[in-house]
């Protein structure tokens, strides 16, 4: 049988807890520092008076909330969701163990996640709901870093009650190995002692009696060096109840059951009913392997009186079991058979609630698995819709990109249409400068062929005529000397050489010998100089770039 150690007994009430801490409160020299005292007050307030212990918690939640001091908030709602747990509000516990979770999240403080999840674990498994109990220790290990892995005790020792709990004694057993362990490292005597006892009751439900009766031998030794008197106390209670089942063993179960009781009366501890039913049931089983059969009534009446307050039926069941048997002993049919009935009773009682707990698990499966039927399609339909906007998205931008496809190959065709557009119309403005500069070009080659023309027929004509008329007239003066002295004739030849003169200069006006054979730029400058010599204006003349030679011939 797993025995859970009681509370220990404080000296200190709550006016001197309260002197104390207060006026540490009040040096604080921040808000954040005096929500952190605040919580170590509640800490302390914890096994004295659960009710202040509520309020100075919550004077710590509204501190922290008002400063928005995500620390002290989850700290805050951690100590609240402890105090719920002891009063056996586990639903107001667990909401506080979200509110702590959440804020320590916030904060990626992996230790203190593991710690609410573990105090989860243990409201859980203090409500019958195994499964989640473990499903919360796992994510209380899983949550703790190598660094922090002495941290991993406590959810170990959680698994360790609830897969006894639940009929598993090789994991219980292997979990709890696990928590002592660490709690060895970690120098936990007091947490060392508590996987102890349990590691007994282990050992022996799977039949390792002398590993059992070993265990609580340690735990004895160490509860005796560290003064942890309930260690003491149940340390020698769970050895005696042990050997008081073992053939030859009376005597020590006995020594262990009796200095169980002399630590539990002189010593003054609280010592929960179902412990004090351990230690007298313990003693009547001794007396009645040594056929003491009053002693042995004697001392289960005790045990009867303690077990019934605790209301383990199991346990209750069992103490009228061997009842009945010390009854049948001494006699007593009667009292023996009234025992029985007490013990049917139970028995009765416990089969119907485990049927009862049976069909509420069931009906809560079948709820759980209605749920998440619901769950399921509810998912299932935000799926389906979630596709249906996906492949509606999908189309929008296939459209899209195809109006913006066509809309491009369209401002494509446009441009290159404008562009083709634009080429035609250069094109034909080249073609018409072309022509017309053909046409120039054709009427310049016109008009220079016909000053040519004319140019060569006044000299070649006319001129040489003129020439030739005043050759003659000349002769004619040497042939009549009487012409000779005539001023008409002479006049006559004057006038005739001007007019020889003009047709040459007007010849080469049309088209200049120079021009003609030298270039426009020799021609132009000659001409230019012609002017300066011939007038009083001054003219200066500059030529650039090369001048491109025309050539009638060449066309």
């Amino acid at each position: 049988m797993l025995l859970l150690p009681a509370l220990k007994a404080r000296s200190q009430s709550v006016n001197e807890l309260s002197a104390g801490h207060r006026r540490y409160i009040n040096e604080a020299t921040s808000d954040t520092a005096r929500a952190n005292r605040l919580v170590k007050y509640a800490i302390a307030l914890f096994e004295v008076n659960t009710d202040s212990a509520y309020a100075v918690a919550h004077e710590a939640l509204a501190l922290s909330q008002r400063k928005n001091f995500t620390y002290g908030i989850g700290r805050s709602n951690q100590m609240i969701s402890q105090l719920a747990l002891f009063s056996g509000l586990f639903d107001s516990s667990q909401r506080a163990s979200l509110r702590a979770l959440d804020a320590y999240r916030r904060i990626s403080d992996s230790e203190n996640m593991a710690r609410v999840l573990t105090g989860m674990g243990y409201a859980c498994l203090e409500s019958g709901k195994l499964d989640s109990a473990v499903g919360y220790f796992l994510s209380s290990i899983e949550t703790i870093s190598v660094a922090d892995s002495l941290v991993k005790a406590h959810p170990y020792n959680g698994l360790s009650l609830a897969f006894s709990h639940m009929g598993q004694p090789e994991k219980a057993l292997y979990y709890n190995l696990e928590c002592g362990r660490l709690y060895a490292l970690r120098k936990d005597t007091d947490n060392l002692v508590k996987s102890l006892i349990n590691r007994a009751g282990l050992m022996e439900e799977s039949g390792q009696l002398v590993d059992a009766a070993g265990a609580c031998r340690e735990v004895i030794r160490l509860s005796d060096l560290s003064g942890y008197d309930i260690g003491r106390f149940i340390g020698r209670t769970s050895l005696g109840d042990l050997l008081s089942g073992i053939p030859g063993k009376a005597d020590s179960a006995r020594m262990s059951l009796q200095e169980a009781e002399a630590i539990m009366l002189k010593d003054g501890i609280t010592v929960v009913p179902l412990h004090r039913a351990t230690l007298y049931t313990g003693l009547a089983k001794v007396y009645y392997s040594e056929h003491n059969y009053l002693q042995a009534k004697r001392y289960m009446r005790e045990a009867l009186q303690y077990v019934s307050q605790s209301g383990q039926v199991s346990a209750i069941m069992d103490a009228h079991l061997l009842m009945t048997r010390i009854q049948l002993q001494l006699g007593d049919k009667a009292a023996s058979l009234a025992s029985l009935n007490q013990y049917i009773l139970y028995r009765d009682s416990l089969q119907r609630k485990d049927v009862a707990d049976k069909v509420t698990e069931l009906e809560l499966k079948y709820k759980s698995l209605e749920k998440d039927k619901s769950l399921a399609d509810q998912q299932l339909a935000i799926t389906t819709k979630d596709l249906e906007l996906r492949k509606k998205s999908q189309q929008l931008i296939l459209l899209g990109g195809g109006l913006l496809l066509v809309v491009a190959i369209a401002a494509g065709l446009f441009v290159h249409f404008r562009q083709k557009q634009q080429l035609q119309a250069q094109q034909m403005q080249l073609m018409q400068k072309e022509s017309e500069l053909a046409m120039a070009q054709a009427a310049m080659e016109g008009e220079e062929k016909e000053r040519a023309r004319i140019a060569r027929n006044l000299h070649d004509g006319a001129g040489s005529i003129l020439s030739g008329v005043k050759l003659y007239l000349s002769s004619l003066g040497n042939q009549h000397i009487e012409l000779a002295n005539s001023s008409s004739y002479h006049n006559s030849l004057a006038l005739l050489g001007d007019a020889v003169t003009e047709i040459r200069d007007t010849s080469h006006n049309l088209m200049p010998r120079l021009l003609f054979e030298e270039g426009i730029e020799p021609a132009a400058g000659a001409y230019c100089e012609k002017l300066g010599r011939n007038n009083s204006l001054e003219v200066e003349y500059q030529s650039y770039g090369i001048p491109r030679r025309f050539h009638p011939s060449s066309n």
